[in-house]
């Protein structure tokens, strides 16, 4: 196809071909993703080409390839993504470590405008257009700029109620995500996690990450910030340590200090509203009703 729309967390991107030799082909995580309307948010011009950073470009932000292993996470490569400031432009450039088609490819970032660039270096006639890194990327600039919370966290609706546990890797989030799916809740997410303000509502959406994925939302009610411990137990957190603890496991690039501003106003006036608390958790199905009965 030449042109297709997709909708995470009510944002409607649209990625539109630029060149006559090849289509896109949206991934199998995509595809619940996909509408048919005709209006959309943002434009994506996605070029193939070679990747040509300008020199008079700054380097403000790079960041090495980490993969988790066990919930371990391990360093793969010292070259992986990096953001430049080009003018009033942001432009990201990465290499692709999980493709075997493309090379590297680059976002250009031209924030305020309704039309931004993914140049993509592949010889490939059939392209994903948000391929491992890009998607996250792309998502995490939609939304900083836009003032909205891109997060690592799990996020499930169970007896009416929307919970997001979020923590550093290793202390439980797909593990309790998938306790409460045994019990029958419905499981929004258990990777990454938007969180947008919406009449006057803080709901949670999930992103497209594994394959045939529905697309998912709730309304959040409570945040809870995991760790391992000997017994269920939680404990308030006041609102200093609520946003701290938040922020920590937000997904952003620390160089913009705009972006970073709004990320701070952003989780500062959502933990106002939504209780955030402190768990400690046995990894079991006791976890369920001990939520369910703090929730109360």
């Amino acid at each position: 196809m030449k042109a297709y729309t997709i909708d995470i967390a009510e944002y409607k991107i649209m990625f539109q071909v630029r060149g006559s030799d090849f289509a896109l082909k949206p991934s199998l995580s995509q595809l619940s993703f996909l509408s048919d309307r005709p209006d959309y948010d943002i434009a994506i011009n996605v070029i193939r080409d070679k990747i040509n950073i300008p020199q008079v470009a700054e380097a403000v932000f790079t960041s090495p390839y980490v993969e988790e292993i066990n919930g371990v996470p391990v360093k793969r490569s010292d070259k992986f993504w990096t953001v430049y400031k080009h003018g009033d432009y942001i432009l990201v450039y990465t290499t692709m470590p999980l493709s075997d088609t493309i090379d590297e490819a680059m976002i250009v970032i031209r924030p305020g405008e309704k039309s931004w660039d993914i140049i993509i270096d592949t010889k490939d006639k059939f392209i994903n257009p948000i391929a491992y890194p890009l998607d996250g990327l792309l998502l995490y600039y939609i939304t900083a700029l836009n003032g909205d919370i891109f997060i690592h966290a799990s996020g499930v609706e169970y007896d009416k109620q929307g919970f997001l546990f979020t923590g550093q890797s290793g202390r439980g989030k797909t593990t309790i995500a998938r306790l409460f799916d045994r019990a029958g809740a419905f499981v929004i997410h258990d990777d990454r996690l938007i969180i947008r303000k919406i009449g006057g509502r803080y709901m949670m959406y999930n992103t497209p990450v594994y394959e045939m994925e529905r697309s998912n939302y709730c309304r959040l009610e409570r945040i809870y910030t995991l760790d391992h411990g000997e017994e269920n137990r939680s404990a308030s957190l006041g609102s200093l340590e609520s946003l701290t603890s938040v922020m920590k496991n937000c997904i952003q690039h620390h160089w913009n200090a705009a972006l970073i501003g709004k990320l701070t106003s952003a989780i500062k006036d959502m933990t106002e509203v939504v209780d955030v608390r402190a768990l400690e958790f046995l990894p079991d199905i006791s976890i369920v009703d001990f939520i369910r009965n703090d929730s109360r």
